[in-house]
């Protein structure tokens, strides 16, 4: 029940599902084969690991370990970062912000500053990051399997923006002062080494399955395995909303692509890398980056633009990202005050990050079509 409740209180789902069920009824009836399973499959997978490290606190661990080594509240924010821009490549950004906003809240009762800003930049540090891996944000996933991608192409596209967020998020830390911090009364956490390594073991599994080396099939039956093995219930913990969102949005887009006159509009609206690039970071904005990713890509071949528009688009609005609005949820349970001022420096400090980035992405579009 209490998963269940969870889904369906997912305000995007809501959404994908009325505009899969308007498009049905309006443009074209629904088809199956409008799914992309292999993304479905691998999805799966990638939570279920996600959940599995989550469980045996993986990022925990490393969290507290590297604080404790903090001396200032200016390396306290920058290991936070790292910790965020890093754990999100193989944790995705929602997973890495539900473990260091709390982390960073009992942190807060130690130190001097302002919970807003850092916050912000543990949202922002793993928007950033987790650009780098297919499984970091999970419309990268579908852009691996839609284009058939292979390991060098997509780290080929990856890398070179993901330099350039680290430098970004190593300069807006300089911002914070060097106030120095005592952190010796937080919690050391235990690892189960022999879990971590069945778990690492099957990671290897799911990666070869992503990348079409073995069957798909075969890396969601490993994750399952060792689920159950390490214990089952970590299956209710699993975001099953993600999953039908995608599939809400696969048939929702698949409709509309039975439409010569719509498809014949938007092909032609982003048939240049520019506007496939502009697209991308302007829709996202408004109906965040994972339904712009599924939407764009149907109408444009110019992957590498739609790889940097749509995860440079998860900066700007606070609907841009899921990751963000998970954030900002975050921030209100924790910290319980001036959720006002929280998205105005959201906006200020995220929009100026989306000017800047946006801007070198935008030099970067055409270097690997």
């Amino acid at each position: 029940m209490v998963v269940l409740k969870r889904v369906f209180s997912d305000k995007v789902l809501w959404i994908a599902g009325i505009a899969a069920i308007l498009t049905s009824i309006f443009i074209s009836p629904p088809r199956l084969m409008d799914i992309n399973w292999k993304t479905i499959a691998s999805l799966l997978s990638m939570m279920i690991i996600i959940q599995i490290y989550d469980y045996l606190d993986f990022l925990k661990y490393y969290a507290a370990y590297l604080t404790h080594k903090a001396k200032t509240t200016q390396q306290l924010m920058f290991t936070l970062a790292s910790l965020a821009f890093f754990g999100a490549m193989f944790l995705t950004n929602d997973v890495t912000i539900l473990t260091l906003v709390p982390l960073f809240y009992e942190l807060s009762k130690h130190i001097k500053v302002n919970p807003i800003y850092p916050v912000i930049i543990i949202a922002m540090a793993a928007n950033l990051g987790s650009i780098f891996t297919p499984f970091g944000n999970t419309h990268n996933l579908f852009l691996l399997t839609h284009y058939n991608l292979g390991i060098m192409q997509f780290f080929v596209m990856s890398a070179p923006i993901t330099i350039v967020n680290f430098l970004a998020i190593f300069a807006i830390t300089r911002f914070f002062p060097k106030n120095k911090v005592e952190l010796t009364k937080l919690t050391a956490v235990q690892l189960n080494i022999p879990s971590l390594a069945l778990a690492a073991f099957v990671t290897v599994i799911i990666f070869l399955g992503i990348f079409s080396v073995i069957p798909m099939w075969g890396s969601l039956v490993a994750a399952l395995l060792l689920v159950i093995f390490i214990n089952p219930n970590i299956l209710k913990s699993v975001d099953y909303s993600i999953v039908l969102i995608f599939m809400c949005f696969f048939i929702a887009v698949g409709n509309i692509n039975r439409d010569p006159q719509i498809v014949s509009h938007l092909s032609g609206f982003i048939q240049t890398r520019t506007s496939a690039y502009l697209t991308s970071i302007v829709t996202s904005q408004f109906i965040s980056n994972v339904p712009t990713t599924i939407l764009v890509s149907k109408f444009s071949t110019y992957v590498h633009a739609i790889f940097l528009g749509t995860n440079i688009g998860g900066l700007g609005t606070v609907v841009a990202s899921l990751a963000n609005l998970l954030a900002f949820k975050q921030y209100k349970f924790f910290f319980k005050k001036n959720p006002g001022k929280y998205l105005i420096a959201f906006s200020i400090i995220n929009f100026t990050m989306l000017i800047i980035i946006g801007t070198i992405g935008y030099f970067m579009i055409d270097l690997f079509q």
